[in-house]
């Protein structure tokens, strides 16, 4: 039996996606025929709103792959990462359309393949970025902006979550604290975030988190300024203060200090949510094992943050 609040989100618009029948055959499809306002609401309620603007855009770009089946090993001429996005794309139109049977019935015939981020990618991505460097620009950048945003930051690099995941999560803890129902997400107990608990904002197929550990300082900060930012805003503050946007290092920064402080992979993998949800729940989700975790953590991550939040005091 799963946890309460843990389950797979519905999606949004249900009646309008029952209401569409899977069509017959792919004839019956055309890209005139698809109703892109539509779909682009759709997709807005569903994701970030940046990256339903990317979806939608793959999506008319590569949609002839629904209607032309014939035509869909022209994907695999596209690079890894590229394939990755249309794929995804193809995959939410479908699902939009009913079509999503269909749908994976061409990735099958084609020999398309879903090619996640391999741990080799990450390592190397980590392993080419100074770090030195992205914690002089972390310094910088909680120096320049203002507080909302500053403690934003910090709240980043303190869990390592994706840029729109952190933004989101300081924001929904904002609004938890002003509406008395901060419960609902933290485990006062552990100092954990839930995320897992909010389906629909924090579990997206194959970008997900599922916990994050926050230091009690940094909480306090949070739940004086409430901040209620979003990641494009987040990018345009730093814009305005002439520096280059980094947002995304600070999950390296992240992951790069755990491992030095002799913090497992499979725990980094935990906290950066590129576990599979049946792992997080059969293996992960132990109280004594999330405390004997959450210490390690917090004693890592200390001595990148303790600095600003005396700044930000």
């Amino acid at each position: 039996m799963g946890l309460p609040g843990f389950g797979p989100g519905s999606f949004p618009c249900k009646a309008h996606v029952l209401a569409l029948r899977e069509p017959k055959s792919h004839k019956d499809l055309s890209k005139e025929g698809v109703d892109w306002l539509g779909f682009e609401n759709w997709l807005r309620n569903r994701l970030d709103k940046a990256y339903a603007a990317k979806v939608r855009n793959y999506a008319k770009n590569y949609c002839y792959v629904l209607f032309e089946p014939s035509k869909a090993s022209t994907l695999s001429n596209l690079s890894k990462c590229k394939r990755r996005n249309v794929m995804a794309a193809l995959a939410n139109l479908a699902k939009f359309l009913g079509a999503y049977g269909s749908w994976k019935e061409i990735v099958s015939e084609a020999g398309l393949h879903w090619q996640k981020t391999s741990h080799l990618e990450v390592f190397l991505s980590i392993f080419n970025t100074d770090m030195d460097d992205v914690k002089s620009w972390f310094k910088e950048a909680s120096e320049k902006l203002p507080k909302k945003y500053s403690v934003a930051l910090m709240f980043a690099v303190a869990t390592g979550l994706r840029p729109n995941e952190a933004c989101k999560s300081i924001s929904l803890l904002s609004e938890l604290a002003e509406a008395d129902k901060l419960g609902e997400y933290l485990n006062a107990q552990y100092g954990m975030l839930e995320h897992f608990r909010f389906p629909n904002l924090f579990i997206r197929g194959c970008k997900n988190c599922y916990i994050s550990f926050v230091p009690e300082e940094l909480l306090k900060t949070i739940l004086a300024v409430k901040p209620k930012v979003k990641a494009n805003g987040l990018r345009s503050a730093i814009e305005k203060v002439g520096l280059k946007v980094r947002i995304k290092d600070l999950r390296k920064l992240f992951a790069t200090t755990l491992r030095e402080n002799g913090i497992s992979e499979e725990v980094i993998d935990l906290l950066e949510g590129r576990i599979p949800q049946s792992i997080f729940l059969r293996h992960y989700y132990k109280p004594d094992l999330l405390r004997s975790i959450r210490e390690k953590v917090l004693e890592a991550i200390k001595p990148l943050i303790e600095t600003q939040l005396t700044v930000n005091a």
